[in-house]
């Protein structure tokens, strides 16, 4: 199985493989017509098709012939190049549907199909796939490149069963469908006539220029600014990094575009739009949402959601000016009741609505949206407001997204025990000075915090809540202002602090050396549910008091945690590295991979330990590993992990394939051109995907070495190693 096809076919069967009778057929279906039992397709838009990672992999057409399934189905054109394993280079010519290569999903080069009852997120379990016909290229590149073009022919496709490895088996008397003419070319077309990019030869190469509603290339970009005039980039395609230059206004205002123009909204913000040519669809007709147009005839524009031209509206106003039956969107266009959620202010909103979905329609407008802090949180519809506008008196406007997109919230009331977001820099519970929090709530008094921290004994184990904590003490590694405890700890002398926290809620484990002063931060970690689970600090100095603060994660998190402080003194020889020790094996003996005192790693010695390795698959562990190495692909984030080296000696030039596949081990894997202390060798290639393998071209002769390596100190187990030489 070609390891580029897995990732897009084997994707889509891979997930739909337990969906059972939902997709599925009668076997024998001949169709509506007994003397031509294939249904002649129409097709509709066309679109380029992309790979799991943003590569062009052909073209997707929608299908407007009901095939008798639920959904909409697309017919997907994919070409393969010479980075598919076991396929030739892409060329122009003229090729044959249902012969060898592309007479199967798993092994074709040139595929015409059809998923059947694919949603997006459901699995297929059958397809529509060309058995006859001609594919013909009249301009294609190795690799594929966006730009190619030719046409297919005499095209029949024939249901077949789409297997958990990517093939396809062809079902007798199954659907049968036929295509007799597709033209395609996606090779740019500057000059012409465009409203939208998709109106361009190619919308990945080309934009529709506002300027002149012509095709053109990218004119904004990543390296490339925007003029005066037109100072606005935005992408007229998916999410790329280039798009077209816009002219700005004010959609309050009556002026600021030029003649044949009209302002319109962008985003939510009631000030700003950009300017765009004005349609002539009256409100209420059908419409296309145009990259330069508004579609539609002055004061609407068309709606996204419905396809038809709808009035546009000031949705601060009391009177946002949208018809009867209609209600204003923070985007400023009118829409019926049903473009919103139900949920009044405070109410929750339904199940599986988007974050800022509209709620709380008062008869002129959705005056709310849906929030929530953490999508597996329940959203909750709450008064949206953008900066000054929206809240009422003793209310302000708590930003949640960025341009000061937010809800309203009750002014802070000092001493109610709870930190408002504005005008409160900790609050206790009271309006009294010198406990911790001055009286106005604007200073935190860390002197009587920290002379009151209570104190944290070695092998111990102390419990805590957060939501009753202290406002002021913020950790590196925390997401957001949350309150902290503070513990007091004075080490008995050279050694290693391990803390873990435990509780229901995401936690922060820090370490500093003064208390009031967070640039005095020596450590920092958290028990998050992926990587962090521990914090390890060495004390190699005098044993001075150290501060230890436990906070939430974000206010969210707060609430009740278990900490326990493990304490172990440095001792070379005990298997634990602690202290000033570099390493430590468990014994006090040299030239076994860790010096007699514990404190310099014999590269050398563990070098030489190194597995040897031919082709095949070999089975390893990280259970015991010490931790050595660091590959470019391991996280960064925290501590390195156990590793294993391996050694291996290639009979011949040619590709080393280096692949750890299983998706649990949590680690990278390298290839180094030598192996020794570090700066003493060169990475060679890394990878921390265990969908994608690592290749390295290498010599006859050639030994090298590969690293295994977990992503942090917490991850351990077996793990497959494959070794190819190509």
């Amino acid at each position: 199985m070609r390891s580029s096809r897995a990732l897009v076919v084997a994707a889509l069967a891979g997930l739909l493989s337990a969906c059972g009778d939902n997709a599925a057929a009668p076997d024998s279906d001949p169709g509506p017509d007994a003397g031509d039992p294939c249904v002649p397709l129409s097709l509709g838009a066309r679109d380029l098709h992309f790979d799991l990672f943003g590569s062009v992999l052909g073209l997707r057409f929608d299908v407007d012939t009901p095939l008798g399934g639920d959904v909409p189905e697309s017919l997907l054109l994919e070409l393969y190049d010479s980075t598919t394993d076991g396929l030739p280079a892409l060329a122009a010519g003229t090729f044959a549907f249902g012969q060898t290569p592309d007479d199967n999903l798993a092994t074709c080069q040139h595929c015409l199909w059809i998923p059947l009852d694919y949603d997006g997120s459901a699995p297929v379990e059958r397809v529509l796939i060309a058995t006859e016909g001609t594919l013909t290229l009249t301009e294609v590149e190795d690799p594929l490149a966006p730009s190619f073009a030719g046409a297919a022919a005499g095209v029949v496709l024939r249901e077949a069963r789409l297997e958990e490895t990517g093939a396809t088996t062809l079902i007798d008397g199954g659907r049968c469908a036929r295509l007799d003419a597709l033209a395609f070319d996606t090779r740019p077309t500057p000059g012409r006539a465009c409203l939208s990019a998709e109106d361009c030869g190619n919308p990945l190469l080309e934009v529709c220029s506002p300027a002149t509603n012509t095709c053109t290339e990218p004119e904004c970009g990543e390296f490339l600014g925007c003029p005066a005039e037109r100072p606005t980039c935005v992408s007229q395609y998916g999410d790329r990094q280039h798009g077209a230059c816009y002219a700005e206004c004010d959609p309050t205002a009556s002026t600021g575009c030029a003649a044949g123009q009209t302002c319109l909204q962008f985003g939510y913000d009631p000030s700003y739009g950009l300017c765009k040519q004005l349609g002539d669809g009256a409100v209420g007709s059908a419409c296309t949402v145009e990259d330069n147009s508004s579609s539609c005839q002055a004061g609407s524009r068309c709606s996204s959601d419905r396809g038809v031209c709808t009035r546009t509206c000031r949705y601060f106003d009391d009177a946002p000016g949208c018809q009867a039956g209609a209600q204003c969107t923070m985007f400023g266009v009118c829409e019926p009741p049903a473009h919103g959620d139900p949920a009044g202010f405070g109410e929750t909103c339904a199940d599986g609505v988007e974050l800022a979905t509209a709620c709380a329609a008062d008869g002129d407008a959705f005056r709310g949206m849906c929030f929530a802090y953490s999508p597996v949180e329940a959203m909750i519809c709450q008064e949206a407001c953008l900066g000054e506008q929206g809240c009422e008196p003793e209310e302000f406007c708590a930003p949640r997204f960025g341009g000061g997109l937010g809800v309203c919230l009750p002014d802070p009331v000092c001493g109610d025990g709870a930190l408002g977001e504005i005008d409160e820099v900790c609050d206790d519970g009271n309006t009294e000075s010198g406990d911790g929090c001055s009286a106005d709530c604007q200073t935190v008094e860390y002197g009587p915090i920290c002379a009151g921290a209570a104190d944290l004994a070695p092998d111990s184990t102390v419990a805590g809540d957060t939501s009753t904590a202290w406002d002021g003490f913020q950790a590196t590694c925390q997401l957001g202002i949350a309150r902290a405890e503070v513990y007091r700890f004075v080490p008995p002398g050279r050694g290693r602090l391990r803390l873990t926290v435990g509780g229901s809620t995401q936690h922060v484990m820090s370490v500093r050396r003064d208390c009031a002063d967070a640039d005095s931060e020596l450590a920092c970690a958290d028990n998050g549910r992926i990587v962090s689970q521990e914090l390890v600090h060495q004390v190699t100095d005098d044993a001075e008091p150290l501060t230890v603060m436990v906070s939430a994660y974000t206010v969210l998190e707060q609430g009740p945690y278990s900490l326990h402080a493990e304490w172990t003194d440095e001792q070379c020889g005990d298997g634990v590295v602690a202290g000033g020790e570099v390493c430590d094996d468990g014994n006090t003996t040299s030239a076994d991979g860790c010096r007699g005192d514990c404190l310099a790693i014999e590269y050398d010695a563990y070098c030489a330990a190194a597995t040897p390795l031919t082709v095949g698959t070999t089975t390893g562990d990280l259970t015991g590993a010490p931790h050595r190495f660091d590959s470019t692909c391991a996280n960064d984030e925290v501590p390195g992990g156990p590793d294993r080296l391996y050694r291996y000696t290639a009979p011949r030039a040619g590709t080393l394939r280096i692949h750890v596949p299983a998706a649990d081990d949590l680690v990278s894997y390298a290839v180094l051109d030598g192996c020794g202390a570090p700066g003493t060798f060169t990475e060679l290639g890394c990878s921390s995907s265990f969908l994608l393998p690592l290749e390295v071209p290498v010599t006859q002769g050639q030994t090298v070495t590969i690293l295994v390596e977990a992503f942090n100190p917490w991850t351990s187990g077996s793990y497959d190693l494959s070794v190819e030489l190509l």
